[in-house]
C-alpha cells in the first residue's frame, strides 16, 4: 500500500529526510514550499521539454548552448527484483539522453555552484544510471552534469550569468548495487509507514 505505484527520485530523497513530510505529502497531499531558486529551474526545465522559448530572453540564449540527446524529460519505468516479492516500480525521468540510454545529460540551474566532487556524488545521477542499467543491463557510459549558473539581480529576481560548467562524471555497478539497497529499503519502509496510516 503505497501512494504511487512507483519509486521516483523526487519520493526517495523526501521519505530519507523526512517521513513526515513525505506522509504529509504523498498522503495527504499538502503541498511543498516552492523557492524562486526551485521555480526558476522548473521554467528552465519545463522549456526544455517542450522546446519551447520561456519568456525569458537570458534563460533561452543560455538554453540554446545546452547540449542535448534525443530523449528531452521523457520519464520511462523499470522493475527491480525484490526477492520473494513483488518487483518494485522505479519511475526515472533524466533531463535528456540517448534513445539507448547509454548517455545522459543533468542540467542544472542554481546560484549554487557545482563542483566536480558534488556531481560524482550526485545521488540523483546515481539514481538515473541504475534505472538504466535495469533498463539496458549496462550502465551509461557518458554521464555529464551540466550547471547553469543564475544569480539575483538588483530587482530581485534570478537571471543567467552566462557561465555553464560541464561536469563529466562517472558511476560504477558498486554504486548502482549500493543504489538498489538503498531504493529497496526507501520502499519497504514507506510501505510500512502507509500501511499503518492509512489502515
Amino acid at each position: 500500500m503505497t501512494p504511487r505505484p512507483y519509486l521516483s527520485f523526487s519520493q526517495m530523497c523526501l521519505w530519507e529526510m523526512s517521513p513526515e513530510k513525505y506522509l504529509a505529502h504523498y498522503v495527504y497531499g499538502e503541498e511543498q514550499p516552492i523557492t524562486q531558486n526551485i521555480l526558476y529551474g522548473k521554467l528552465m526545465a519545463d522549456s526544455l521539454e517542450s522546446d519551447e522559448l520561456s519568456g525569458d530572453l537570458l534563460l533561452d540564449l543560455a538554453m540554446v548552448r545546452l547540449p542535448k540527446y534525443e530523449l528531452m524529460d521523457i520519464a520511462f519505468e523499470v522493475e527491480l527484483d525484490d526477492r520473494n516479492k513483488p518487483p518494485i516500480r522505479i519511475l526515472a525521468k533524466p533531463d535528456s539522453a540517448q534513445s539507448d540510454y547509454a548517455a545522459f545529460f543533468e542540467y542544472k540551474s542554481s546560484v549554487r555552484k557545482w563542483t566536480q566532487k558534488m556531481a560524482d556524488e550526485s545521488n540523483q545521477i546515481t539514481f538515473y544510471a541504475m534505472a538504466m542499467w535495469l533498463k539496458t543491463g549496462k550502465i551509461p557510459r557518458d554521464i555529464e552534469l551540466i550547471d547553469v549558473q543564475v544569480a539575483y539581480k538588483d530587482n530581485g529576481r534570478l537571471a543567467p550569468t552566462g557561465e555553464i560548467f560541464r561536469f563529466p562524471t562517472k558511476r560504477t555497478i558498486v554504486d548502482v548495487i549500493k543504489m538498489t539497497r538503498r531504493v529497496r529499503t526507501a520502499w519497504h519502509e514507506i510501505q510500512k509507514a502507509c500501511t499503518k496510516e492509512l489502515l
